[in-house]
């Protein structure tokens, strides 16, 4: 694990951070959120490493200390991180929670803070929630608990209550675009995949990374085959099925958004908000976590797509 500094576009929110531990004003509990993919888990873990670094008078973390060389071997006695362990499982059961509170409850071993990071903290189960609600409550000594958060609203009202909240909004593209072209991406290019992205740096970082323009145009094909009749929305549903299905209801989403202001007469019709509505309730049954079968919400998705691009071609012929 790396010890990078906060992102670029994360200078306030550092320099507050900074203040506050500099006046030991830092509160038992961090509750990080905002949107997924703009650096959250990377400023805790910079904030982890900060405060487990032996120097005191630098900014960041110095990367040559003891704590620090620890925290690089992912091997730090006084950090510990809590997230789903498995790659099929979502949740964070109380067995991990209570395994988190043992470590917090014991002496620090460099003698300094003990610090853990819990990501995202709004998959906690309820039990694990009531079991990590007592800590918070108590806090053993001199503890630091980052808690990151993508979906605020689902984090309980009793554990957002007891955590001070740094809300991170999306970054100015002027602060993303240079960090993301650092590595020889044309601006245009990362303009351009930030848009696709919704303005989550991490993300675009990630689409770079990859064939993600190819694969939107691909994702858009589907979707105008399946309004024009060439394509069956069982048979569509069939291609989105093994894919992520939150990254392709987000591309769906901009994709009505486009269509919608590139048309305004005709495509501001309470049906296009309905359907637009559906989406986000699709995409809601996903981020749950419950069993939702995809396949089942892709065909409903796309009838009720064909159903509303034949209304809306038969109102751009009458107009």
């Amino acid at each position: 694990m790396s010890l990078n500094p906060p992102l670029a576009w994360q200078g306030a929110l550092w320099e507050r951070l900074v203040s506050e531990y500099g006046q030991n004003r830092l509160p038992h509990a961090l509750l990080l959120s905002g949107a997924a993919h703009i650096g959250k888990k990377h400023f805790a873990f910079a904030v982890a490493h900060r405060l487990l670094c032996h120097c005191e008078s630098t900014l960041y973390a110095c990367g040559t200390c003891k704590g620090c060389l620890l925290n690089e071997a992912q091997t730090h006695p006084d950090l510990a991180i809590l997230e789903p362990n498995d790659a099929g499982k979502k949740v964070i059961g109380i067995g991990e929670v209570r395994e988190l509170i043992n470590v917090l409850s014991k002496t620090s071993q460099q003698g300094g803070w003990k610090v853990a990071v819990i990501a995202p903290v709004e998959n906690l189960t309820i039990s694990g929630a009531n079991a990590l609600l007592k800590t918070l409550e108590e806090p053993p000594g001199k503890i630091l608990m980052l808690l990151v958060s993508h979906e605020l609203g689902r984090v309980p009202a009793t554990i957002r209550s007891r955590c001070q909240r740094y809300m991170f909004p999306l970054p100015n593209a002027s602060e993303v675009l240079p960090w993301l072209a650092q590595n020889g991406v044309a601006l245009d290019k990362a303009a351009q995949v930030l848009k696709v992205a919704r303005g989550r740096p991490l993300l675009a970082a990630d689409y770079l990374k990859e064939s993600l323009l190819d694969r939107v145009a691909q994702f858009d094909q589907w979707v105008d085959d399946v309004a024009s009749g060439q394509l069956s929305p069982v048979s569509a549903a069939q291609k989105c099925h093994n894919a992520d299905a939150l990254e392709q209801i987000d591309w769906f989403v901009q994709y009505i958004h486009r269509m919608v202001c590139l048309n305004v007469e005709t495509c501001c019709s309470p049906e296009n908000f309905i359907f637009y509505d559906k989406l986000h309730k699709a995409r809601g049954w996903i981020v749950s976590g419950a069993n939702a079968n995809k396949q089942l919400i892709w065909e409903e998705l796309f009838f009720d797509w064909h159903t509303l691009a034949r209304g809306l071609a038969k109102a751009q012929s009458a107009s």
